[in-house]
């Protein structure tokens, strides 16, 4: 018996994420540079339908979203001057070498199975035609969801896995306050990269203000040149 597909949003029948509810996603609020990065953004902010999808993937196994947010994510790493490559003539090439996660806990890989971070990098990668490697690991320490903001400045502790060289594209799902990602920067500069730059999925904003939708609204897609085009939430290094 085959079952019917549905939005992971709605859940009523339909694509992954359903017109109407990519029509309610808002692109991410601008948000200040993050130490260890030559640039860092993010696609949408971490609030309503876009929270719901991330929710989904991380806590429920929503795969089916991937396909989206890789796509997405891709099309918006090409799309910024920070990150295109002046080593190409390919204008969709992003100055990376390597595209790698910030890796979560290993009690949360346990308890879900995978790790959301690598699946969102694995799904970056591929559309970006870059090469995805486990360059982090992350060492002993509480995972982020539920610590209040103080704790959660603190950060976890990551180690590179070797030595690392060129340019690194670093992924991770939300971005709150930076610490996980600033901690896994820190890990790779220390580990020899010559560049480190950001993105996320989503990025929480500070203050829950009305947001411009994405235009045009989220849609699966098959390649980079057919998702969306929407101006990235950017670290203030880069404006």
């Amino acid at each position: 018996m085959l079952l019917a597909c549905c939005c992971i949003v709605c859940l009523e029948p339909g694509p992954a994420i359903c017109a109407t509810c990519a029509g309610k996603f808002r692109a991410a609020s601008p948000f200040p540079q993050l130490p260890g990065f030559d640039s860092c953004s993010a696609l949408v902010d971490y609030t309503g339908a876009a929270r719901d999808a991330i929710v989904r993937l991380k806590y429920r196994n929503a795969r089916r979203v991937l396909a989206l947010f890789g796509c997405a994510l891709a099309e918006l790493i090409a799309a910024s001057p920070s990150t295109r490559s002046t080593r190409s003539t390919r204008s969709h090439t992003p100055h990376a070498d390597v595209v790698t996660w910030a890796p979560t806990s290993k009690q949360r890989r346990r308890d879900r199975g995978f790790d959301q971070a690598e699946l969102l990098a694995r799904a970056v990668a591929r559309h970006l035609g870059l090469p995805c490697r486990s360059l982090l690991a992350r060492t002993n320490g509480p995972h982020q969801t539920g610590l209040t903001l103080a704790e959660r400045l603190d950060g976890p502790s990551f180690r590179a896995r070797g030595q690392v060289r060129g340019s690194v594209l670093l992924v991770d799902d939300v971005i709150t306050t930076g610490a996980t990602m600033i901690a896994a920067a820190g890990a790779l500069r220390a580990a020899g990269a010559s560049a480190v730059h950001g993105v996320a999925a989503a990025h929480t904003p500070l203050i829950t203000a009305p947001a411009a939708p994405v235009e045009p609204p989220l849609t699966m897609c098959e390649s980079p040149s057919s998702v969306l085009k929407v101006s990235p939430a950017s670290s203030e290094k880069e404006k």
